[in-house]
């Protein structure tokens, strides 16, 4: 190896990382690529060597301080439908089939889940300001030196260093909930005298009084409340079952088990006397309110009421109509979940169907247990699991997403083996794909 290439290799050690944070490593290696074959020709020329290093040197010097010199972040918008560049100040809503999730060039993220409304407000070298419009998003910032983030909602202003926390905005109410998953936040608005500092399993709400339209409350102080946020949600949630066990391998090309069978309470017997002769004969089992074609929780979901077709669904015996429902039944209950933000629920119904049928669970549920992992859980080995079983199962309705997830998901876990497999079966399949460039950097890499 010739001092020159010695010298480029560092350089690209140097700049590489961050090249690959904001989609420069193509153009860079392209460019260093130039860099050494001009060299090479240089060295065969009489008298030109050490003008030629000096100079393909101050080049490179060049490439590394135009890469490292700090950038305002860029996002991109990834979910169902999506897959492009965001723009600041677009409008932003989440699908009813499934979260929006904002990826901004820093490595940080802001989910938003079905009917949330909020947009980018300004994007700078240290951060961004994200206005929360209406519903609840799902943030999470990645810290670095100088990190400057906001979040804003109605009078209300989040101030994020790096950590990871829910902030729910309700318009009609003027309400903030923000919920702290990781790290600490400080918020500031009505009613505070000094920022709150909310840390680690708390939860806060406020309520802008003073921003009532209709007279009403006008005379009240802002309220602001500080809480335990575990305590608090164990007073207000329903409860749930433990989840199934997520199994540590299952192919579903080598399965050849068969389904395993509802169980069925046997049902009491009844006499009945014809011509004084005693016959015995069985009382049908009441079918359960949610088998049942006109069930009041299917015409809420046809109808977009997710939250009260769920609610209706829990009252009607959702843990037990997951151990015994037909499989397309409770996937579409973890599904019916999952559109209304209830994870744990939709992991349950998810994981039910998937331990009673096998070798024939509906291909929504690997792919709805694949997104609760990565986005919810960010459990992205598992995540990489699901993905990969839905990819086998032949369904071809969100093939794309699920291979670019894949690949994201791989690349988390650390498997760089298995994501280099992912990217070459990613641009075999979709070389014009969202994720392509992902794709290409890591077969390259």
């Amino acid at each position: 190896m010739t001092n020159f290439e010695s010298l480029m290799k560092d350089v690209a050690r140097t700049v590489q990382g961050d090249a690959r944070r904001r989609q420069l490593l193509p153009e860079i290696q392209a460019r260093l690529e130039a860099l050494d074959k001009q060299s090479r020709q240089a060295q065969r020329a009489h008298g030109g060597w050490r003008l030629s290093l000096a100079g393909a040197a101050l080049c490179a010097a060049g490439i590394a301080i135009f890469v490292l010199r700090p950038q305002p972040l860029s996002f991109a918008v990834d979910g169902v439908g999506a897959g492009r560049t965001g723009a600041v100040g677009e409008q932003l809503i989440g699908a009813d089939s499934g979260p929006v999730a904002l990826r901004f060039s820093d490595g940080s993220q802001v989910t938003l889940p079905p009917q949330a409304q909020a947009h980018v407000d300004a994007l700078d070298t240290q951060g961004a300001t994200v206005a929360l419009e209406n519903g609840t998003v799902e943030v999470s910032v990645v810290h670095r030196k100088h990190t400057r983030w906001e979040i804003r909602a109605g009078r209300y202003h989040i101030r994020v260093t790096g950590t990871r926390f829910s902030a729910g905005w309700d318009r009609k109410t003027d309400a903030l909930t923000v919920t702290m998953h990781e790290g600490s936040v400080e918020v500031t608005g009505p009613g505070m005298k000094a920022p709150a500092r909310v840390v680690t399993g708390q939860r806060l709400r406020a309520k802008d009084v003073s921003a009532d339209t209709q007279g009403q409350g006008q005379d009240e102080d802002p309220k602001v409340v500080v809480e335990d946020a575990t305590l608090a949600a164990r007073a207000e949630a329903p409860v749930v079952k433990d989840p199934v066990a997520v199994p540590e391998e299952a192919p579903v090309a080598a399965e050849a088990a068969q389904p395993e069978p509802a169980k069925v309470i046997a049902a009491p017997a009844r006499d009945d006397r014809r011509g004084g002769a005693r016959v015995r004969r069985a009382v049908a089992e009441p079918q359960s309110k949610l088998a049942l074609a006109n069930a009041e929780w299917r015409s809420l979901e046809a109808h977009g009421k997710y939250k009260a077709a769920l609610a209706v669904a829990v009252r009607d015996g959702f843990d037990d109509g997951c151990l015994r429902l037909p499989a397309e039944d409770v996937a579409k209950l973890g599904d019916l979940a999952r559109l209304a933000g209830d994870y744990k629920r939709a992991q349950y119904a998810y994981q039910a169907v998937y331990r009673r049928f096998r070798s024939s669970t509906p291909p929504l549920a690997l792919f709805g247990l694949g997104k609760i992992e990565f986005y919810q859980n960010r459990d992205y080995a598992s995540a990489a699991r699901w993905f990969g079983l839905y990819m086998k199962s032949g369904e071809h309705a969100l093939a794309r997403e699920a291979a670019g997830l894949l690949l994201e998901s791989r690349i988390k876990a650390g498997d760089n083996a298995g994501a280099r497999a992912a990217a070459e079966s990613y641009l075999q399949s979709y070389a014009d794909g969202p994720h392509a460039k992902l794709a290409h950097d890591t077969v390259g890499h």
